[in-house]
């Protein structure tokens, strides 16, 4: 059976008689107002679609369309379509083609859009918009994916795309101008958060792998921030936060950028304060990467410039970084398996920056440096570990300290640590050897130490 409707006005009910084996497709619009435009066109073979308009304003204009197969039970509705409009210049095209496809859309204020494309068995989708100018288009061909986007502010657009099956997305789209998200979900059991909330946000996120979870949280505070996330592997999980602290002033131009490949990595980005930068990429298996705290509030002028970039392309590598003082870089590369790194950049410390860089097996490296007053700036630890097991501990307090460890390759069990305290101290050890040790501590001003053990030639 297959029904046409065109409706300009007034409330009609539509109710064909089925077969013992047909269902019958059910309409229902409301319209008060003037210039509104309704087209419901319900079809398939068994019918059992459902059909909700309700408009209450001026300019609207709604076309749905439903074709169903009565896949399921017998007895249950095929598809599901509910629209509510209030306000002037909405828009909704919808179409479910399938069996089981649920469409709740409900707008109020002026100029929204919404298209909604349903094919496949069980898929869900909500959509609320509110206030001016807002856009969602929303994509689903597969089983039983769920979507529910929230839009309350103004100027927001969604580009949903959800295949495969079981693919889930929440989307939250408050408070002021332009802000933007575009979803991509494929394969299986993915899940997909987006809250949005400041001014000028982007936020792209791209799942095509099995049972992978991202977050991405941009508050109030921020303007102008981008968030990237791909994720093509398996169990990963990823979650950025970008201006959620009001604490310090305006946070400005946050950048995150979060790929993995592999399966079972974790990934987490904080970024608080102004025009942070966190990049990381891990193409291994159980790799677990943290840049936190970046531009925590310890300064009235705000904390400016911070900048982590983590590589992890081994398995079972763990790096962080915490970064809430002004003008820090941490920069890590792990190509092999169960290394560590840690860093502590933090005080009022305006240039401390932190290389490391392990190729090898079970290296742990554990960098501080730390800001005791105002004169504290200038920090550098430069780490390089080729090999296994290669032990590393830097702490610096002070102004213009500079550390430089460099463990060769081939070296095994060796371990170094340096605490410098003070000004203009500079501290080089290099160790080639096997069992190699070597422990360094300055107190004091423009100290400087160089250590050379069984160098390999």
């Amino acid at each position: 059976m297959k029904n046409y409707v065109y409706i300009a006005a007034s409330t009609l009910a539509l109710a064909a008689s089925s077969s013992a084996f047909a269902q019958s497709n059910d309409s229902t619009v409301t319209q008060t107002g003037s210039n509104s435009d309704v087209t419901v066109t319900q079809g398939g073979p068994d019918g059992g679609n459902v059909s909700v308009v309700d408009q209450s304003a001026d300019d609207s204009a709604v076309i749905v369309s439903q074709e169903g197969f009565d896949l399921g039970l017998p007895a249950a509705t095929t598809n599901d379509s509910d629209v509510t409009q209030a306000g002037s210049d909405q828009s909704v095209d919808a179409t479910q083609v399938g069996d089981g496809n649920s469409s709740s859309i409900t707008q109020s204020g002026t100029q929204m859009e919404v298209v909604s494309v349903q094919g496949g068995l069980g898929n869900s989708s909500i959509v609320s918009q509110a206030d001016v100018d807002n856009f969602a288009d929303i994509f689903q061909d597969g089983d039983d994916h769920s979507s529910t986007i929230t839009q309350s502010d103004e100027d927001g657009t969604i580009d949903l795309d959800q295949t495969g099956l079981r693919q889930t997305s929440t989307i939250i789209q408050a408070d002021d101008n332009d802000t933007n998200a575009v979803v991509s979900q494929s394969n299986e059991d993915n899940t997909s958060t987006i809250t949005q909330r400041a001014s000028n946000s982007d936020a792209f996120v791209t799942q095509s792998g099995t049972m992978n979870t991202s977050t991405v949280l941009q508050g109030n505070i921020s303007d102008n921030q981008e968030a990237t996330i791909l994720q093509t592997g398996n169990g990963n999980s990823s979650d950025v936060q970008q201006g959620v602290d009001g604490t310090g002033p305006l946070d400005d131009d946050n950048v995150a950028f979060v790929e993995q490949s592999g399966d079972d990595n974790i990934a987490v980005i904080s970024q608080i304060n102004e025009r942070n930068f966190a990049g990381i990429l891990q193409s291994g298996n159980g790799n677990e990467a943290r840049v936190e705290s970046q531009g925590v509030g310890v300064s009235a002028t705000g904390n400016e410039d911070n900048s982590a970039t983590i590589e992890q392309s081994g398995n079972d590598n763990f790096a962080s970084v915490n970064q809430p003082g002004e003008n820090n870089v941490y920069d890590v590369l792990q190509s092999g398996n169960d290394n560590s790194s840690t860093a502590d950049q933090s005080g009022r410390s305006d240039g401390g920056m932190a290389f490391v860089t392990q190729i090898g097996n079970e290296n742990m490296s554990d960098i501080i440096q730390v800001g005791a007053g105002s004169a504290t700036v200038s920090n550098t630890a430069t780490v390089a570990q080729t090999g296994n097991l290669g032990v590393s501990a830097i702490s610096q307090d002070g102004e213009d300290n500079t550390a430089t460890l460099n463990q060769l390759l081939g070296s095994s069990g060796a371990g170094s640590s340096i605490t410098q305290v003070g000004t203009l101290n500079a501290a080089s050890v290099t160790q080639g050897g096997v069992m190699d040790m070597s422990n360094v501590s300055q107190t004091g001003a423009s100290n400087s130490v160089t250590v050379n053990q069984n160098v390999a030639p």
